[in-house]
């Protein structure tokens, strides 16, 4: 995709917004040009740039709702999550109108025990102060427990909003002077402020993200990148006629989705020391395609129970309401993309392959952890080392899949599968 952008020449101009540049396969086997990320910051701008036309987003007027801009921004981005999870309209009301309530939608990063626009306690497993204050994170730990209580669709918002953030008190009506206002700004911003969602062929997916990436990083201009996308999209259609105007908008629609993902991931590697940039160029070989699999999950929730060869999935018991991953579910996923079955839980995980020195440790090995880390029989948990002694992992309910460093008391040992 790249190489037909012309990418060359920005390069030769120096136009090169992050600097450090590869070339590497593309999807037909041409050139396509890549980079090692040197300015995160810089490339999130770009990024996120993609994720809608200049003209796309509609304006909210504060005054209309007697908020700020900052807040109507909390707003639309409590709305954003809902569609990214495939919520329907009434959970983000219900959280709006949580949200209202609880800090009038205001991010607060300081208080006696809770915090961030839903007053979220860490001791109540939420999160980390500095999760619960990512408005991105906040809200889907929200809608995780909102989509957890039987038949919350059809109760009143009072009701569940309670539930959600107060089981056991009775502040109903605390939260139902906020309906109308949370039913308005949904109402107005569903369309226009939700990033519009479009399916990507699993093949090419790791592909064109690593085009976007490297696209936002050449500066090249989004029309381009989505005339490019569009010449792929018919290149791929076997022969088939394709309406030249719904191509172009499903190439459109791919590039806002994709971009909204990445757009999310390094604000989250800007916010979290402990992220730095996931590792776009991997040594190659059946490890790194498991963790390029694995690295396009994060943000996706855990589920206990959950997530096999064929993705996230609703789990069992305390999963049952939530489509995602667990541990063994996320590290199963990646590596089924490399072509290699090692087990759907930790213990046929722990016999997969050869088993590693921690020194030896190489991106895609699967790193255990144990009760008492001498014996295999107490392992609990997995993740899959994607170097400089991190690893991507589904941690747990509450939780979505991340990276962390691996540096633990209970770590057991590792293995290669093969």
């Amino acid at each position: 995709m790249i190489a037909e952008l012309g990418a060359g020449k920005f390069i030769a101009a120096g136009g090169c917004l992050v600097c450090g540049v590869v070339v590497i396969a593309g999807l037909g086997g041409g050139a396509k040009y890549a980079f090692t990320a040197g300015d995160t910051a810089k490339l999130r701008a770009a990024v996120c740039a993609y994720t809608a036309p200049p003209d796309a987003v509609r304006r909210v007027p504060p005054a209309r709702f007697g908020l700020s801009s900052r807040q109507i921004a909390n707003a639309r981005e409590i709305i954003n999550v809902a569609t990214e999870l495939g919520l329907p309209k009434r959970a983000a009301e219900i959280a709006l109108g949580t949200a209202i309530q609880e800090s009038s939608l205001t991010n607060l990063r300081t208080g006696h025990g809770s915090y961030g626009l839903f007053q979220q306690q860490p001791s109540q497993g939420w999160g980390t102060k500095q999760q619960v204050t990512d408005p991105s994170h906040a809200a889907r730990s929200f809608y995780t427990r909102l989509i957890e209580i039987p038949g919350w669709e059809h109760m009143p918002l009072t009701q569940v909003a309670a539930l959600v953030q107060r089981p056991r008190e009775d502040l109903r009506d605390a939260y139902a002077k906020h309906e109308p206002r949370a039913k308005a700004l949904v109402a107005l911003m569903w369309k226009s402020g939700s990033p519009r969602r479009a399916a990507v062929d699993p093949a090419t997916s790791d592909d064109i993200r690593v085009s976007i990436r490297a696209a936002a990083g050449l500066g090249v201009p989004r029309d381009e990148l989505v005339a490019s996308i569009t010449r792929d999209l018919v290149s791929q259609g076997s022969g088939e006629q394709l309406d030249p105007d719904e191509t172009r908008k499903r190439a459109d629609d791919i590039v806002t989705t994709t971009a909204g993902q990445l757009c999310k991931e390094l604000k989250s590697q800007l916010d979290d020391p402990t992220h730095g940039d996931a590792p776009l160029m991997l040594p190659s070989g059946r490890g790194a395609i498991a963790v390029r699999a694995a690295l396009r999950m994060i943000g996706v929730p855990y589920s206990w129970g959950g997530g096999g060869p064929g993705g996230p999935s609703f789990g069992t018991g305390r999963g049952a309401g939530t489509k995602g991953f667990d541990c063994s579910g996320l590290t199963e996923y990646a590596w089924s993309k490399a072509g290699v079955s090692i087990g759907s839980s930790t213990g046929p995980q722990w016999h997969s392959g050869k088993h590693v020195d921690r020194l030896q440790l190489q991106p895609g090995d699967l790193v255990f952890f144990a009760y008492n880390p001498r014996d295999p029989s107490t392992i609990h948990h997995v993740g899959l080392y994607i170097g400089e002694g991190k690893m991507v992992h589904a941690p747990r309910t509450g939780s979505h899949v991340q990276i962390a460093p691996m540096s633990r008391s209970d770590y057991a040992g590792a293995v290669r599968p093969s």
